[in-house]
C-alpha cells in the first residue's frame, strides 16, 4: 500500500508542477475533487456513516492536512522538485518523536542519533544562510513537521472509523475551504481542455495515494510504514529530470542520501525492536 501511496504521490507532485502557473488554491481544489464525487456513493452503496465516529479527529487531522497540503504544493511549484520532496520526507522523523508522544511508542537515543543524521542531511538541502530563497525550504520543513502530525493522527483514528471515512473527510473540508478561498480571490484561471484533464488527473492520482496512505497506517505501525515514503525522492528524481530537466546538485544529492540512509537505518532497527518485543 505504501509503495502504490509513493508512486501516485510523486506522479502527483509532478502534475503540480507543471501546472505551476494556476493559483494553488485552484490546484488544491482539483485535488480534493476527486474524492468529493468518488467516496460517497461507494461509502452509501457499503453502508458506512458518513459522519464517522471520532469526529473532532477527524476534523482536526483535515484541517492541518490542508496547511500541509498548501506549503507543499508552494514549495514544489517554486523550488527544484527533488528538494522540495526530500525535505518532505523529514517527516518520519517527526512522526517517531509524535507518535511516541501521542501513541506511546518506544523512542530510544539511538533513534534521536538517526534523527540528527536526517537534520544534517536536510541542512545540505537547505544551505542555510541569509537569503531569500531559503524561504520555501522553511516552508517545507513546516509542512514535513505537521504531516508528522497528520499521519500520527490516521493511525490513531484506525480504531474508531473506516479508511474510506477518513479519506472522504479528507477531501470534503480542504475541497470546500479551497473553493470558498479562490471564490473570495476571484482569480480562478479557466483551463483549455488539456489543463483540464491534467487537474482532473491531479485529483484522481491523488485519491489513489490518499487511500494508500490510509490504508497502510492502518495496517501496521507508523515508525515502520514511514520507512517507504523515502521511495518518493527517487520516484520524484527521475521524474523531474525527465520532465523538467532539473539535476540536483551535489549538496543536495549527499543531503538526499543522508536522509534515505538515516530511514533506513531506523527501520532496521525498529524492526530489531520488534523482534525483540
Amino acid at each position: 500500500m505504501m509503495i502504490i501511496a509513493t508512486i501516485c504521490f510523486s506522479i502527483m507532485v509532478l502534475l503540480v508542477k507543471y501546472l505551476r502557473h494556476y493559483p494553488l488554491t485552484e490546484i488544491i481544489f482539483f485535488r480534493s475533487l476527486a474524492i468529493m464525487l468518488i467516496i460517497p456513493p461507494i461509502l452509501k452503496k457499503n453502508k458506512i456513516p458518513f459522519l464517522g465516529n471520532n469526529r473532532f479527529l477527524l476534523i482536526v487531522r483535515c484541517l492541518i492536512s490542508g496547511i500541509i497540503m498548501a506549503c507543499y504544493f508552494y514549495t514544489v511549484t517554486v523550488m527544484n522538485l527533488t528538494d522540495a520532496i526530500t525535505l518532505k520526507q523529514l517527516s518520519p522523523f517527526f512522526i517517531i518523536i509524535l507518535a511516541s508522544i501521542w501513541l506511546g511508542e518506544k523512542i530510544t537515543l539511538k533513534q534521536y542519533v538517526i534523527f540528527i543524521i536526517a537534520f544534517l542531511g536536510a541542512l545540505l538541502i537547505i544551505k542555510p544562510g541569509f537569503r531569500l530563497d531559503i524561504f520555501p525550504a522553511i516552508i517545507g520543513i513546516i509542512s514535513a513537521i505537521l504531516t508528522a502530525g497528520s499521519h500520527v493522527a490516521v493511525r490513531n483514528l484506525r480504531l474508531t472509523d473506516h479508511p474510506l471515512v477518513i479519506v472522504n473527510y479528507f477531501g470534503y473540508i480542504i475541497g470546500l475551504i479551497s473553493l470558498g478561498i479562490l471564490l473570495l480571490q476571484g482569480n480562478f484561471v479557466f483551463p483549455d481542455a488539456f489543463n483540464l484533464f491534467i487537474l482532473f488527473l491531479l485529483g484522481f492520482v491523488g485519491l489513489g495515494g490518499q487511500f494508500a496512505l490510509t490504508k497502510a497506517y492502518q495496517l501496521a505501525p507508523a515508525k515502520l510504514v514511514s520507512l517507504y515514503l523515502y521511495l518518493q525522492i527517487i520516484f520524484g528524481a527521475f521524474l523531474a529530470i525527465l520532465f523538467f530537466k532539473e539535476i540536483p546538485d551535489i549538496l543536495s544529492i549527499f543531503g538526499a542520501l543522508l536522509i534515505i540512509a538515516s530511514g533506513y537505518l531506523n527501520f532496521k532497527y525498529s524492526k530489531k525492536e520488534r523482534k525483540n518485543v
